[in-house]
């Protein structure tokens, strides 16, 4: 934890004056940090709003968790913060019903009750029997493993999420209950990740409960950045260090500019850090941070929201996720319902979520395609909706939308987060790419970034 007594600067009374490129809760959680121990702080965020992957879209009375929609008992640091913060009161229990559509069937599943995990028809008894038996193992050493800690995942990142479920698990646990607590979360296959963020997981599975934020998940974003001064709607373009100083151009409507900082956080996607820093030498930006900025690769996604009139009663799910072997174009079919409470609408809001692979073949196509193929995909596992497609609220695309932990990219992780911690550093980076998509992931990064920042210089 950064405390004012532990800073350098305190020796000769001149806080530096630090720029953060990002406002996401990597960015904010940096310039929170940041500020705390007296550092001038400015923030630039390319879009109109905060938030990053947490931005809300709002439309009247309707706001629309248009990336991360969730948090979950197993988040420390987004808890610490609602609470320091007094939006704890905002943070409201999740229903976690939810769907499993095998092609044939509808099954429910609640991930909080045994029971329901004992009558769940997609999977035999001696599935359940080995997946409990798994699960039971993994949660004794829950207190080892943390999501937003690349250091405690480093050990399992060793296999894929597919090679571990064939070597300890059964095909039928894989396509019905793994696959499905991964792909419609964060949109890649499983085939391309890390076993630990898996097993991390599940160890946590054993009493995990999931809430929501109701005035929009971006509150978390908007409460770390009392103090700073932000800039929105401007577009970082270049990062170039010169006599210990460095240099931000800055694009916005007004025109471009140049200012001067000590030291910046660049808490963006790991290819836009690449590209802001692409011109600086080896002796700025090492290797070993160069080639790991430029191998991360991202999962697309594309969400489509729909504003339809309310179910006559409601179906008691949060969500419905394909299931079963092979590519499944859609990620996820949620309801909003379960968030609305007693709220006097006629209408609810209903988001569908494309994978990776399907979004990347249609990330050109019209929204009123995008809307129509969605809605199409959407009633082949939920027959209760209406044929005709319902007016869409918002379609969110985006290119970028998760990064890929790989196999060995934890562990790669650890050693780009050692290396940034050396003295002498202007630049620093955040990122949920450093550790896992989640927002505690993305903070614990921003934080990380602070940290490092504070190093004595030798």
């Amino acid at each position: 934890m950064l405390t004012a007594e532990r800073t350098p600067w305190r020796r000769c009374m001149t806080p530096p004056r630090v720029a953060v490129i990002g406002g996401g809760p990597a960015g904010c959680a940096a310039a929170q940090a940041l500020r705390e121990v007296g550092c001038s702080v400015q923030l630039f965020e390319q879009t109109a709003e905060l938030g990053g992957r947490t931005w809300t879209y709002r439309d009247g009375p309707d706001h629309l968790d248009t990336g991360a929609g969730f948090i979950t008992n197993f988040y420390p640091r987004v808890w610490a913060l609602a609470k320091t913060h007094g939006f704890a009161s905002e943070v409201r229990e999740l229903n976690r019903v939810t769907g499993l559509h095998n092609g044939r069937q509808l099954a429910r599943l609640d991930v909080s009750s045994p029971l329901s995990f004992l009558l769940f028809p997609l999977i035999s008894l001696v599935d359940k029997l080995q997946m409990a038996w798994w699960t039971l193992r993994l949660t004794f050493q829950r207190s080892e493993l943390d999501l937003a800690l690349p250091d405690r995942l480093a050990r399992r990142d060793t296999r894929s999420i597919a090679e571990m479920a064939d070597q300890d698990l059964s095909p039928a646990i894989y396509h019905h209950l793994v696959r499905p607590g991964i792909e419609p979360f964060w949109y890649f296959a499983c085939e391309d990740v890390s076993a630990a963020l898996a097993e991390t997981l599940t160890a946590h599975a054993a009493g995990a409960r999931f809430y929501y934020v109701a005035g929009g998940i971006d509150r978390i974003c908007h409460a770390m950045l009392d103090g700073v001064t932000v800039t929105t709607g401007v577009s970082a373009t270049r990062v170039e260090v010169s006599g210990g100083k460095v240099q931000l151009s800055l694009s916005s409507p007004s025109g471009p500019s140049v200012h001067e900082f000590d030291k910046v956080v660049i808490a963006t996607t790991a290819s836009v850090a690449n590209r802001l820093t692409q011109e600086l030498p080896e002796t700025v930006i090492p290797w070993a941070l160069r080639g790991f900025l430029q191998s991360q690769t991202y999962a697309a996604n594309i969400h489509v929201a729909f504003r339809m009139p309310r179910f006559p009663q409601p179906l008691g799910l949060n969500s419905i996720f394909p299931t079963g072997p092979g590519a499944h174009p859609l990620a996820a079919l949620s309801f909003h319902r379960p968030k609305d409470g007693d709220k006097p609408t006629h209408h609810e809001l209903v988001s569908v979520y494309l994978s990776d692979v399907e979004s990347r073949r249609v990330m050109q196509w019209s929204d009123a395609d995008l809307a129509r193929h969605a809605w199409t995909l959407s009633r082949s596992i939920c027959a209760v909706l209406p044929e005709a497609v319902p007016p869409v609220l918002h379609v969110n695309r985006r290119p970028e939308a998760i990064p890929v932990h790989g196999v060995g990219r934890y562990q790669q992780a650890v050693a780009f987060q050692q290396a940034q911690a050396q003295s002498g550093r202007t630049i620093f980076f955040a990122g949920d790419y450093l550790a896992t998509a989640t927002i505690d992931g993305a903070i614990a990064t921003g934080r990380a970034a602070a940290e490092a920042m504070m190093v004595p210089q030798r």
